[in-house]
């Protein structure tokens, strides 16, 4: 199965993505992003790691 990742353009974490200068932190939106989709789609993701890594990144610089 193909799957299509559609973002809401007005959704906060889409908005502060957007606003995200530093392109490392943009990386980690993104791959949250990408891994909050998968877990509500598939229920699970190839690295569960990675995407508790970049979650733990971005939540060390709030």
């Amino acid at each position: 199965m193909k799957y299509i990742f559609e973002i809401n353009p007005e959704h906060e974490l889409v908005k502060r993505m957007a606003d995200e200068a530093d392109e490392e932190a943009f990386g980690r939106w993104v791959e949250v992003l990408l891994g909050q989709a998968m877990l509500a789609e598939r229920g699970s993701m190839t690295d569960p790691s990675q995407f508790l890594g970049a979650i733990n990144k971005l939540l060390a610089k709030v």
